[in-house]
């Protein structure tokens, strides 16, 4: 249960959003894991799926896209040639997990830009999609496109409310005057408004938003203060789990099992 969100823009960047819920084994469902991170220095991704399995994939895509401190100014991965190359260690990967994890099925959604190639007013941005068992990967190439994995990706109120937002009449696309990535940062706020407004189970109101541009990559939350009147509501958010140790600890924690948890 969650929500992954890749989207691209005419300001020629990609963003990634992710939720921070889990469900656990008994059906409790928990805002404590981050799911998406930045991989590279043109490479964000997220997963969906079995949590033990999804943070497999992150670390073993950051081993093989990883680039040396004293170059990692001077190069890039290229997202098709990159995404290519690595399916095959997801496979393996995910064939090397429990079968009881394995059930829960896993996802991954790849966010990259290229570092030759132009679209918009910025780098062509790519979407991966790869899903379990196979991970064949699946590219969309658009100046102007959405994409998601999860539950919410199935929600059809959230799709009706984000689509207006990528049309060109679209008063979002002027956050970006003046604040590089505002546009993304903007369009994060809106989804997770949107989440609170019309809440489902299995996704929170959290959101954690990763601009990915041509040599940087920036991370932001949605946290705000709410005024009703005099009084101050402040969104902030949860601790949550940046690694699969780390989760488990929490889970444990609380009292729950971790092993054979979905997001």
């Amino acid at each position: 249960m969650t929500w992954v969100i890749a989207a691209s823009t005419i300001w020629g960047y990609g963003a990634l959003y992710s939720d921070v819920q889990a469900t656990l084994r008994d059906g409790t469902v928990r805002d404590l894991v981050q799911k998406a991170y930045p991989i590279s220095n043109h490479i964000a991704a997220g997963f969906a799926g079995s949590v033990k399995i999804g943070f497999m994939l992150l670390q073993s895509l950051a081993d093989y896209l990883e680039i040396p401190e004293e170059i990692i100014d001077q190069v890039g991965w290229d997202p098709v040639f990159a995404a290519t190359r690595w399916a095959p260690l997801a496979r393996h990967v995910f064939r090397s997990a429990e079968a009881e994890e394995q059930k829960l099925g896993s996802m991954l959604l790849l966010v990259g830009v290229s570092p030759t190639e132009a679209s918009g007013l910025g780098a062509k941005v790519y979407f991966v999609r790869f899903a379990s068992p196979d991970f064949h990967p699946q590219f969309m190439s658009r100046p102007v496109k959405i994409c998601s994995i999860g539950i919410g990706a199935g929600v059809r109120e959230y799709k009706h409310s984000i689509k207006p937002l990528f049309r060109l009449t679209s008063g979002i696309l002027k956050a970006e005057i003046g604040r590089p990535g505002g546009w993304g940062w903007t369009l994060g706020f809106s989804i997770a408004n949107k989440v609170a407004r019309s809440p489902r189970h299995g996704i929170s109101r959290h959101l954690h938003t990763i601009i990915v541009e041509r040599g940087r990559i920036r991370v932001f939350n949605t946290d705000e203060d709410i005024w009703l009147g005099e009084t101050k509501n402040e969104i902030r958010m949860p601790n949550v789990a940046r690694g699969y140790e780390e989760f488990l600890a929490l889970v444990r924690a609380a009292g729950h099992q971790a092993e054979g948890a979905l997001c």
